[in-house]
């Protein structure tokens, strides 16, 4: 195991259209199935703080912030999310919950 990583965002303070800048196109599409407003800054949220999360478990914070683009968070049928980074599925285990307020997500590798 390399590592553990966990990340809470707060809803409110969620700037959708500057986050987008490190989404990938499938994230982004991922994102818009959401019509609902509200949730979808939860969404957007919650696939932030995912990325966050794998950031920091995968160790990559001598990289900087620009490798969240390389961060691809995915979605089984089921909802499950799954990981892609720099193009090739991560066997780690993600977890991205969130309410009204906060985000949280955790990856363990």
């Amino acid at each position: 195991m390399k590592g553990i990583g966990i990340d809470i965002v707060e809803i409110e303070d969620i700037d959708a259209d500057k986050l987008y800048k490190v989404f990938t196109e499938s994230e982004k599409n991922y994102v818009d199935k959401s019509t609902n407003k509200e949730r979808r800054r939860e969404v957007v949220a919650g696939i932030y703080a995912g990325k966050e999360a794998v950031f920091k478990a995968m160790g990559l914070n001598n990289l900087g912030l620009q490798v969240l683009k390389s961060i691809e968070i995915n979605h089984r049928e089921n909802g499950q999310p799954f990981v892609y980074y720099q193009g090739i599925e991560q066997d780690m285990l993600l977890s991205i919950s969130h309410t009204k307020h906060t985000a949280v997500a955790v990856a363990v590798c």
